[in-house]
């Protein structure tokens, strides 16, 4: 994806896609959508202008989603004190972030819950 601000819809549309065909409930998709794109836009913040890379690996249980760029200066994408960091922690069941030479990437995982399930739980 070109590394514009104008093509995070693009990657929202994509994730939640995904999630929605694994029957993600609407509240799941919904944090995917947030935390994809929150990431999206930490990564363009510190990328060096080659493409925002996208990569989904989904299984009976989770969907991970990883994200990933060049970088100018191979540094810390993400301060695990920022609000951003809090932002993602809350919308994801797992987090991390890398940095291999010049590339960054940030990982979201999110497990799947189905609808009856949070029923169950509430009743």
């Amino acid at each position: 994806m070109p590394p514009l601000a104008d093509h995070l819809t693009l990657l929202r549309t994509v994730v939640s896609g995904i999630a929605a065909r694994r029957d993600y409930t609407l509240e799941q998709v919904d944090d995917l959508r947030m935390a994809v794109e929150e990431a999206a836009v930490l990564l363009l913040r510190h990328g060096d202008g080659t493409p925002l890379e996208l990569r989904a690996a989904v299984d009976e249980y989770q969907l991970q989603v990883e994200l990933s760029t060049k970088v100018s200066t191979p540094e810390t994408v993400i301060d695990p004190s920022s609000f951003s960091w809090m932002i993602l922690q809350a919308l994801t069941d797992g987090l991390s972030t890398t940095v291999e030479g010049t590339t960054a990437s940030l990982t979201l995982v999110k497990q799947r819950h189905h609808a009856d399930h949070h029923a169950e739980g509430q009743g």
